[in-house]
């Protein structure tokens, strides 16, 4: 005759199991974001994991997992395999309108550049890859970059704008996972950048290393590995971007000319003096042999009432200009290659985002680069 099971003593050895398993992992601190399915099992992504706005898609197969470079870069098809020895690799940082916010995948601005089938004056083909990320901030794009490096890339295409170069509390979401590296960057580099960048953040707890503590980013990298499935048979990362039927961004604009806490043109000054172009140095050290371009992108310019005041809901005149006349003098200065692009595509290219190209601006702005790409790649 069994003996009756003892719930006590089960429940006893499970906890006992559990407290063990979270201390060994704790321990031992596994790269687990090193595990992926993406270029073997799943096909890898075009761009990356990215997913704060789930209320834009019909269909959201996507977790962002920024937290954890090894998951990132993993789920992306340039970690697929070594660089061919007949591909001319170009990599694309900027924010969300070079992620491509509102169009789907083979409409990103990369996948438009690689549309056009560009080759090298020694046969190469250019393919270019998509490295942006939603929210404009060159101290992230930076440890892309630096990451980035172990793909080999021949060319880097940076595009920023004017609040990409700015100090902002958002920054500190995406660089606190990453603060050792980042600490690592400012001293090997001399980065100079605000002194709000140089706040210690606190070492994680023996008990934020255990799975219980882990649990949320464990969470992101399991999903993350889940939606690849969806993503390989369906071909959808955020479907159809933006909802058709969304109303375009009107042409009118309130009769004011504050820039967040900038008031007038009075303050022109101060907000040159805050723009952090000192990452645009490191950038140029980080990316060593292969040249970086810094491309100023095009913005939805406005022609309705108040648009003497402002070029759009974000950027007053007085401040856009005073950015883009200094770092167009800084660039010259420096000596480093700078495209400006602000002005060149009509608003009819954007969706209802002021730095949003649709699929028609996507492809323009890839028309437009064609120049530049075979400058670079043909030195």
């Amino acid at each position: 005759m069994k003996s009756p099971v003892n719930a006590l003593r089960v429940l006893l050895k499970a906890a006992l199991i559990l407290v063990a398993l979270n201390l060994l992992f704790a321990w031992w601190n596994p790269p687990i974001g090193k595990l992926t399915a993406y270029n073997w099992l799943w096909r890898g992504r075009v761009r990356f994991p990215y997913s704060e706005s789930p209320q834009f898609y019909s269909q959201d197969y996507n977790v962002p997992v920024i937290q954890d470079f090894d998951a990132m870069y993993g789920a992306h098809v340039i970690s697929a395999s070594a660089k061919p020895a007949d591909e001319f690799r170009v990599i694309l940082l900027g924010d969300s309108a070079t992620w491509g916010g509102h169009v789907t995948p083979e409409h990103t601005l990369a996948s438009e550049i690689n549309r056009l089938n560009l080759t090298t004056c020694d046969g190469r083909a250019v393919k270019a890859y998509d490295l942006g990320y939603p929210w404009p901030s060159t101290v992230r794009d930076l440890l892309f970059l630096d990451y980035a490096n172990r793909y080999d890339p021949d060319m880097v295409l940076w595009l920023v704008t004017l609040h990409s170069f700015e100090k902002k509390p958002a920054d500190r979401e995406f660089l606190v996972p990453h603060a050792e590296r980042m600490a690592q960057v400012i001293a090997e580099y001399d980065l100079k950048l605000p002194k709000v960048y140089f706040e210690e953040v606190a070492e994680p707890t023996f008990w934020e290393k255990t799975i219980i503590g882990q649990r949320e980013k464990l969470k992101s990298l399991i999903l993350n590995q889940v939606y690849g499935l969806m993503w390989t048979a369906t071909g959808i990362d955020n479907a159809n971007a933006l909802p058709q039927g969304l109303p375009p961004l009107p042409q009118d604009v309130l009769a004011d000319v504050t820039y967040f806490d900038y008031q007038s043109p009075d303050d022109a000054p101060a907000l040159v003096r805050s723009l952090m172009l000192d990452v645009v140095r490191v950038g140029n050290e980080i990316a060593g042999r292969a040249p970086l371009v810094v491309v100023n992108e095009p913005i939805y310019i406005v022609s309705g009432k108040n648009s003497d005041l402002r070029y759009n809901h974000i950027y007053p005149r007085w401040a856009y200009d005073a950015y883009r006349l200094s770092l167009a003098d800084w660039m010259r200065a420096q000596g480093y290659p700078y495209f400006d692009y602000w002005d060149a595509l009509p608003s009819s290219e954007f969706s209802n985002d002021m730095a949003h190209r649709d699929n028609n601006g996507e492809a323009h702005l890839a028309e437009l680069l064609t120049p530049v790409l075979q400058e670079f790649s043909c030195p």
